[in-house]
């Protein structure tokens, strides 16, 4: 598997302090990536709420400490979802805490695991996971917002949610609760697909059309430009964007670990 990835993240032009948090793991040991894959995430701590810098940063450590422990489970997606789960109860217990600096802090979060021939998905909230493959965008995530639930239950219309006065009312949080509902997702990876993550301060002010466009782009140009535009179309909220382009996707599907059987005949053959 080869993957060309870069990541920009930049407080705006009007806020003073950046509440988003990005990061990415790539094992440099063959054995790991084939099986683990590789991990991205975007997040975007609650505006208006506690610390949303350190609930953001928190949970994009946890997801990829938990998800990359020796003590996860080995299939991805069960890997995912505890880490997404020991992200949301690391966030949720700082917020409880008497210190008024943490108390009642949240964040979204977006994590993207490539292995192989397959991407999969933890989401909760409004950062996005976009998709390029030949020329057409596709967003993977939907929103957790009250606006996003209007148009879901077509209430309102696609026209209505862009500008709706509760679009950034959030009704899925890392740190909200105790007990979170994560979106999962699993999407067959092709060479040459490139994937988007993103907090609200891009695609709230750049289209669709326009991301699409500039993720043709190299990856790095990708980030610079898009930052670029989000500020430029008024910058109003944090904006942070990870691309990730698949030069090759490598095997079908991520290797299995050894079998009882197959350990005792390597061992006896001195492998």
């Amino acid at each position: 598997m080869i993957l060309e990835c870069a990541a920009v993240s930049h407080p705006g032009i009007v806020r003073p302090n950046n509440e988003d948090a990005v990061g990415y793991l790539i094992p440099e040991r063959p054995e790991i990536l084939s099986t683990r894959g590789a991990l991205f995430s975007v997040a975007d701590g609650v505006g208006g709420l506690a610390a949303g810098e350190v609930a953001s940063q928190t949970a994009v450590r946890v997801v990829a400490d938990a998800y990359f422990s020796p003590r996860a489970p080995f299939g991805i997606e069960a890997a995912l979802r505890l880490a997404a789960e020991a992200a949301n109860r690391r966030v949720y217990a700082l917020a409880q805490q008497a210190s008024p600096e943490l108390n009642g802090m949240q964040t979204t979060l977006s994590a993207l695991v490539i292995a192989g021939r397959q991407a999969y998905i933890a989401h909760a909230g409004d950062t996005r996971v976009y998709r390029l493959r030949r020329g057409t965008l596709t967003q993977l995530t939907a929103d957790h917002s009250e606006a996003a639930e209007l148009l879901r239950l077509r209430l309102i219309t696609p026209v209505q949610a862009a500008n709706h006065p509760r679009r950034s009312v959030l009704t899925r949080t890392f740190g909200g609760s105790l007990q979170l509902r994560p979106d999962f997702g699993r999407h067959g990876v092709e060479d040459g697909d490139v994937y988007l993550l993103c907090s609200d301060g891009l695609w709230g002010e750049v289209a669709d059309a326009d991301i699409a466009h500039e993720l043709e782009r190299p990856v790095g140009e990708a980030c610079d430009h898009l930052i670029e535009m989000a500020c430029a179309h008024g910058g109003g909220d944090n904006v942070t964007v990870q691309c990730v382009r698949v030069v090759e996707a490598g095997q079908a599907k991520p290797a299995s670990p050894p079998g009882r059987i197959a350990r005792l005949l390597s061992g006896l053959r001195g492998g």
